[in-house]
């Protein structure tokens, strides 16, 4: 600003001395507060008066070219060649010569780039008198490119969305394609009549020396050996294709939980409108897509919770599916272990305003340093998990400005998860 101030000291020293009656300098004072840059010069561009926002404007161009800031005309055609012409050519005694003109001015000094942006005019008063004005929008142009940028940004992401969703749709269709042919198969392999190989070879041991007399007792124990062979050999067979489609299953399954959160990132990636949720329900709606896993498993399951819950504003399709995957996880803990006694324990209940939600297994548990990389993304303890169900699930439980931790006394003593929620999460 003092280099500044000393070019306009140089700049008042040169200006042609202005009506000093009362009028003309109230009405200088008025140019001199406008919003705009005003800049008054002759026809050969020499100034006379220049506004203080004119100043801010361009001296500072001046400065940078190496210009003396005496003549208008001399920097503009530095910075949009031709403008002495258009005022040479300009026919009228008066009138705007120029109106609302977009310039950017790019002028590197001493290594650096100065980049502003302008609107000016020019307006001829008389034969001898020019106004200049200036309007920096540098600061609305830069707005404008960021906005636009965004846009253009929004626009691809929300185009990645659209794609991503296109293929987790065709993958989770090819998945549950292969999902029907697995259980046709699994179906096939239970229909396999073993039996009548098993009958087949009891009546040859019973019949052992009557087929003896007519082929011989040597043919007749290779033929009983050749049948027990094909038993044995069945046996094993059926059991390593049922032993191959379970985990296959296992594997369509595990895949389909990956798309299922997948898509949640896919069809949640813009800001989700949220509404009142009662966490009551949420757990019953987790636990029924689960009972049959439950039941089947025979695991004894003791659900406390209260009749009356209040709600709270929440994602209700994401509380639910964090609540399968964590109930999910005690049910595979829990068959990873021997013991007959298998037990899952869901409470839930009010305090100061939380909801706490407390989900306790008999499973195989975790030792320490299993339980500090829990949350990793991609960690998992799990032989075909995929590790990035805890992650998402700690990460929509802190969407809802709630907190989310998982404890054990080590391998063997099960695990306790421990949920809590505010009510008021805004």
């Amino acid at each position: 600003m003092l280099l500044h101030c000393g070019f306009f000291l140089k700049l008042g020293s040169m200006k042609t001395p202005l009506p000093s009656n009362t009028g003309d300098q109230d009405l200088l004072a008025i140019l001199d507060q406008a919003a705009i840059g005003l800049i008054v010069a002759n026809k050969s561009g020499d100034i006379r008066h220049m506004n203080q926002m004119a100043e801010m404007m361009v001296l500072p161009l001046f400065m940078r070219t190496n210009t003396p800031p005496t003549n208008i005309l001399k920097l503009l055609e530095m910075i949009a060649p031709g403008i002495a012409n258009t005022i040479d050519d300009f026919p009228d005694p008066s009138g705007f010569i120029l109106t609302q003109q977009k310039q950017t001015v790019e002028i590197e000094h001493e290594g650096e780039l100065m980049v502003r942006h302008f609107f000016y005019s020019i307006n001829k008063v008389s034969e001898q008198s020019f106004v200049y004005s200036f309007d920096d929008i540098t600061n609305y142009h830069v707005a404008q490119e960021e906005l636009a940028r965004l846009n253009q940004e929004m626009a691809i992401d929300r185009s990645k969305f659209e794609m991503a969703a296109g293929v987790l749709h065709d993958i989770g269709n090819a998945v549950v394609g292969i999902g029907s042919h697995l259980t046709k198969a699994r179906r096939s392999l239970e229909e396999n009549d073993l039996e009548t190989l098993d009958r087949l070879y009891k009546f040859l041991e019973s019949k052992q020396t009557e087929i003896a007399q007519g082929l011989g007792d040597s043919k007749t124990k290779a033929l009983i050996q050749l049948v027990s062979g094909l038993q044995e050999n069945q046996n094993r067979l059926n059991e390593s294709i049922s032993e191959n489609i379970r985990e296959q299953m296992g594997i369509t399954s595990h895949i389909s939980d990956i798309l299922n959160i997948q898509r949640q990132y896919v069809t949640n990636s813009e800001t989700s409108k949220r509404a009142p949720v009662n966490l009551k329900n949420v757990i019953y709606d987790a636990l029924s897509i689960l009972m049959a896993s439950i039941e089947k498993r025979e695991i004894s399951l003791t659900a406390q919770i209260p009749e009356e819950v209040p709600t709270f504003e929440g994602d209700r399709t994401k509380l639910i599916q964090v609540f399968i995957n964590l109930i999910k996880n005690a049910l595979d803990a829990i068959d990873e272990t021997n013991q007959a006694d298998k037990t899952l324990k869901i409470s839930l209940k009010e305090a100061e305003q939380k909801l706490h939600v407390d989900i306790i297994d008999s499973g195989i548990g975790f030792d320490e340093k299993q339980g500090e990389r829990l949350f990793e993304r991609g960690f998992t303890t799990k032989e075909n998990g995929s590790g990035i169900g805890l992650s998402s699930s700690k990460s929509v439980i802190e969407s809802h400005n709630g907190e989310f931790s998982i404890k054990s006394q080590g391998l063997g003593t099960g695990a306790h998860v421990s949920v809590i929620i505010p009510l008021q999460n805004h």
